[in-house]
């Protein structure tokens, strides 16, 4: 009797230990939504981060603007990367207006194809001068992706516009098939970041000769072209990836403590080593 009595208490100890674990694992998972281009410097980062602390993240990947229209709307995971400008996110509501972060930030380089003459870029002169020399002009669209933002305003600023509409090839891919303005749509390609794939395959075939993309996005492929440099801040900045904490965190502590790493040094190295501007 004292044998069964011991162990139907075992047995009930058991039953509510076990009962109690799914939330505590609950509690020690983090969501993160974060820019499909920096899929792999991300997944680098969380798992250093995940093998240091007891927290497992899980990554949620968007192509760079839905993810921002995605907060914007108010559907934050706990912790948000998200391609600026992020007004619309800050003032959703649904995030912590605080925790605002900018964790490190996409630059725009030219490329040219293998062996062409590499143009002038150092000034917004030489760059002008570049543009309306150049035979033909490949960037993305900037209505449907974060990487064509810059190159447009730039354009925009130095009044070539229409100057260097007609030699200008719009690239939206296959994450946007049905881009009003693309001009060099790739019916082959295949998930987010067909827009990227494509125009490096035109500067690497020599199709275009002026290439404008995110300089983490040309690495990768380097050896196919000639990368020029980055393009002036003064007339083409940067494209920050903000971070931002949802007011919904299921654990705030562990939100906060994923955020902050993305600063750490070993972060901060992984970023700058894919062609990323590090935090500052």
């Amino acid at each position: 009797m004292k044998n069964g009595k011991s162990a139907l208490l075992t047995t009930l100890v058991l039953a509510l230990s076990l009962s109690g674990w799914p939330s505590a694992h609950a509690q020690s998972e983090i969501t993160l939504l974060a820019p499909f281009p920096a899929t792999k410097q991300i997944n680098q980062i969380v798992a250093n981060f995940e093998a240091k602390t007891q927290y497992k993240v899980k990554v949620t990947y968007a192509p760079g603007l839905d993810g921002t229209r995605t907060v914007a709307k108010g559907n934050p995971l706990d912790v948000n990367l998200i391609i600026a400008p992020v007004t619309g996110a800050v003032t959703s509501g649904t995030v912590i207006p605080s925790s605002e972060t900018v964790v490190a930030s996409y630059v725009t380089a030219v490329a040219v194809p293998k062996g062409a003459p590499k143009p002038d870029i150092s000034t917004p002169a030489a760059v002008k001068k570049a543009l309306l020399a150049a035979k033909s002009i490949g960037y993305e669209d900037p209505d449907f992706t974060s990487a064509g933002q810059a190159p447009a305003l730039m354009i925009y600023t130095l009044g070539i516009g229409d100057q260097i509409a007609a030699k200008s090839k719009l690239c939206a891919g296959a994450a946007y098939p049905y881009s009003p303005n693309s001009t060099c749509f790739d019916p082959s390609g295949t998930g987010p970041g067909g827009s990227v794939r494509h125009i490096v395959k035109q500067v690497a075939e020599g199709q275009v000769d002026f290439a404008m993309l995110f300089l983490s996005d040309m690495l990768p492929s380097k050896d196919k072209f000639d990368i020029v440099g980055v393009l002036p801040r003064k007339i083409c900045p940067v494209t920050s990836i903000v971070g931002l904490i949802s007011t919904r965190a299921s654990n705030p502590a562990g939100a906060k403590a994923l955020l902050q790493y993305f600063l750490s040094p070993d972060a901060q190295a992984i970023f700058k080593d894919a062609g990323f501007e590090p935090h500052s």
